[in-house]
This record gives C-alpha cells, sequence and structure tokens, in this order.
C-alpha cells in the first residue's frame, strides 16, 4: 500500500469512527465520501436539534499541530452555502490524534487557521453536549 493510500485510509477509519460514536449517541449522521473531488462538502454531517453539523476529519500521529484554511477551505465554502440559504448550519474540524483522543474546534468564515493541540478544543464529551443541547 503506498503512503497516500495508507494516509487515505486512516481519514476514511477516522470518518467511520465518528460517524459511529455519533449513531451510538443517537445523533444521525452520515459520511459524505467526496473527498478530493473538489466539492465544498463536509466529511461527515450530523444533524441535531435543526442544525446541521458538518465536520472536516483530520487525523494527527504529533500531539500538536497547526492547520490553515487551505486545508479546511472546502468546510468553509459548505457553511457559507448553508447560511446564504438560511440553513442553520455550524462548521467543526475534527482532529482524531493517536491514542484515539478527538478534538473538535468551531470553524467559522473568519477562522484562518487552527492551533489543534491533544489538550486543546472541546473532547467528544463536551462536543456532545454542545450540539445536543444548543441554544441559539
Amino acid at each position: 500500500m503506498s503512503w497516500m493510500s495508507k494516509r487515505r485510509q486512516k481519514g476514511y477509519n477516522a470518518e467511520r469512527e465518528l460517524v459511529n460514536k455519533l449513531k451510538e449517541l443517537n445523533i444521525w449522521a452520515t459520511r459524505i465520501p467526496v473527498s478530493g473531488i473538489g466539492q465544498p462538502l463536509p466529511d461527515v454531517i450530523a444533524i441535531t436539534q435543526g442544525i446541521l453539523h458538518g465536520f472536516e476529519i483530520k487525523v494527527s500521529s504529533k500531539p500538536s499541530r497547526t492547520y490553515y484554511r487551505k486545508s479546511f477551505d472546502n468546510i468553509v465554502a459548505w457553511l457559507n452555502a448553508m447560511l446564504k440559504e438560511k440553513i442553520r448550519a455550524i462548521a467543526w474540524l475534527a482532529v482524531k490524534f493517536r491514542g484515539k483522543k478527538w478534538r473538535f474546534y468551531i470553524i467559522t468564515n473568519d477562522t484562518h487557521k487552527v492551533k489543534a493541540e491533544i489538550n486543546s478544543g472541546y473532547t467528544l464529551a463536551q462536543l456532545i453536549g454542545r450540539i445536543k443541547h444548543y441554544q441559539e
């Protein structure tokens, strides 16, 4: 298996894992298998409280990594399209660190980089609490 296909496999596995974790908690979620085709869509989408949650999934073997806008511009384009159509939506950068630890960061149109660290951002439990009980 080439380096690139190993990388894609890790991303696919992380996407599936997040979908399964959300479904186990009775949150509707699905993968959107369009990575690499240039469409402004998230890797995973979930729906709670009438709000679409789009997740751009990243996998990191390091405990700290900076992601720049170019690596999550599809999720920003998706968010802008949803908001333009008056669809309630939140965009997330979801980072799975080595050791199965997830961290989640809200992405807005003003986000140009995210410093993802193994001990910063929302944990999975915090994410679930936030999206299940979202108040505007």
